[in-house]
């Protein structure tokens, strides 16, 4: 069987996979079902979304954050084995970008102690870990079909159990949640029509902000985050709910274009490899591609602020993955838990890195106006 009919009988398994409407909501389904409590703790990167460390607050955890490898940007078992203490219950580890990190250590690390490995599938839908799909090694592990990811219905989440016994407490969690409302649906619905537009010349950067600005500021429209969840870690209202009928029916159908999207990913990657290969720039992208999703492709520059301003006048869609080790709040962490100083390669990673867009790959033109400004900012 190849990867994508491993996806395909993995999501449609209705003993193991749960749809939500959110895969933060998917990942706190799972926290809560492993009945974390207060006074727990999770050791999750020091180099992910906010959104992981809010789950865990939710529920009155703790967040103990892990740096990363700087080559592959994931945990692994060196940087986590210190971490561990008597109130550690679970492990998150994130494929970053779409890398796997080493899950077989990470495993046999969580399984020793009596901890639960979850892994953080947001990037890697599309990518495996020596031969089996991404989120098929963990106890349990949680996916992102929100705008960016490898897989898009807007926004959505689904929640893939190995454990039969924690398969069956989130499944009947899940039962209990209610469907999206009315209002939500039509938002999304619009969303969806309109979102294509955003890879058009010269609105991309317009269409972003305005994005950002109608679901974090003024909340007019749904979003992959609130204001309130930028804020502090105080679960919004309105946060557990089901994925729709729309989003569900969407999964199915872009599931059966994975192999394609995933192709075209490989085009857009290589193309950047050979690119800055020929300029004589180290990009630093994760060196093992195997099983790589290849969601996004890191490059590390010394003036990451300068470099994204300039690209953005210039009209270059580039990403900012990741602003922060709680991306993208920015300043004072400490509501999560976070101390500057922590995890030291992840907080010189959010210094340098940014990321290029895979799903359609920056024309050469483009390339090498970002190559000019990558060049004049390391001098």
């Amino acid at each position: 069987m190849d990867l994508i009919e491993n996806y395909k009988s993995m999501f449609s398994n209705s003993e193991s996979a749960f749809f939500f409407w959110k895969g933060r909501v998917a990942l706190y389904s799972i926290l809560r079902c492993l009945g974390l409590q207060p006074g727990d703790e999770v050791i999750i990167p020091g180099f992910t979304c906010v959104v992981v460390a809010n789950a865990i607050c939710y529920l009155g955890a703790r967040p103990v954050y892990a740096d990363i490898d700087p080559i592959s940007y994931n945990i692994n078992t060196e940087t986590v084995a210190p971490l561990i203490t008597s109130r550690t219950r679970i492990i998150i580890a994130q494929n970053t970008f779409g890398l796997s990190p080493d899950l077989d250590s990470l495993l046999a690390l969580a399984e020793e102690r009596g901890i639960y490995l979850v892994e953080d599938c947001a990037h890697g839908l599309g990518g495996s870990y020596k031969n089996r799909p991404a989120g098929a090694v963990a106890h349990a592990s949680f996916f992102s079909t929100q705008w960016s990811k490898p897989l898009t219905t807007g926004l959505g989440g689904i929640a893939y159990i190995r454990d039969s016994e924690l398969a069956k407490r989130v499944r009947d969690f899940h039962y209990k949640l209610p469907d999206p409302n009315a209002y939500d649906k039509a938002m999304l619905a619009l969303q969806l029509f309109t979102f294509p537009l955003i890879n058009t010349p010269g609105i991309h950067y317009p269409l972003i902000r305005l994005y950002r600005f109608l679901t974090q500021r003024a909340g007019i429209t749904v979003g992959s985050s609130s204001g309130e969840e930028l804020l502090g870690p105080v679960m919004p209202e309105n946060y557990l709910k089901k994925m729709s009928s729309l989003q569900i029916r969407l999964f199915q159908k872009r599931l059966l274009e994975l192999e394609a999207r995933m192709k075209e990913r490989k085009r857009a990657w290589d193309l950047y490899d050979n690119f800055f290969r020929d300029k004589g720039i180290q990009t630093h992208p994760p060196l093992e591609q195997e099983g790589h999703s290849m969601l996004r492709y890191p490059i590390r520059v010394n003036n990451k602020k300068r470099v994204l301003a300039l690209a953005m006048r210039k009209n270059i869609p580039i990403g900012d993955w990741f602003v922060s080790p709680l991306h993208p709040v920015e300043g004072n962490l400490e509501p999560w838990g976070y101390k500057y100083g922590m995890c030291s390669q992840a907080e010189k990673a959010c210094k340098e890195v940014i990321n290029l867009f895979t799903d359609r790959a920056l024309s050469l033109t483009k390339l090498n106006k970002l190559y000019k400004i990558i060049i004049d900012e390391a001098v």
